[in-house]
């Protein structure tokens, strides 16, 4: 068996959903600002920001609660990923490729490193006691 404690499978899921949640929103801020990605394409995403803000719904908020505003969530996360499948393949590639080795350099340190317990030792209480 191995000294490390296990880690429950639905912490390890939702940790990887929301890294892959992150990673997916720096995918798409690196695509905005890339030039080589359309102007026409790029507004996908900024029409969904325009619905979220607007003040009409396709499901008004009054008629069904919390529907108003799982639509205005649907409508953003579907521009996003509209945008992403319309951006041209081997950029969205460059940059994922350019993001995981980001994030896998910064998980395997370069430099070797020394990882020993310790003991913190209060200095007013040695002081203190009688010898």
């Amino acid at each position: 068996m191995s000294d490390k404690p296990r880690v429950p499978q639905d912490v390890e899921q939702t940790a990887g959903f929301l890294g892959n949640l992150v990673n997916q929103g720096r995918l798409v801020w690196r695509l905005l600002r890339d030039r080589r990605v359309s102007g026409w394409v790029k507004l996908i995403p900024i029409a969904g920001l325009a619905y979220l803000l607007s003040p009409i719904d396709l499901l008004p908020d009054f008629l069904i609660p919390g529907l108003g505003e799982l639509d205005a969530l649907t409508s953003i996360l579907v521009s996003l990923k509209m945008f992403v499948d319309l951006a041209p393949p081997q950029i969205v590639r460059e940059h994922l490729k350019n993001l995981t080795r980001r994030t896998t350099s910064r998980r395997s340190p370069s430099e070797p490193y020394i990882d020993v317990p310790y003991h913190v030792v209060d200095e007013d209480k040695t002081e203190k006691e009688p010898r």
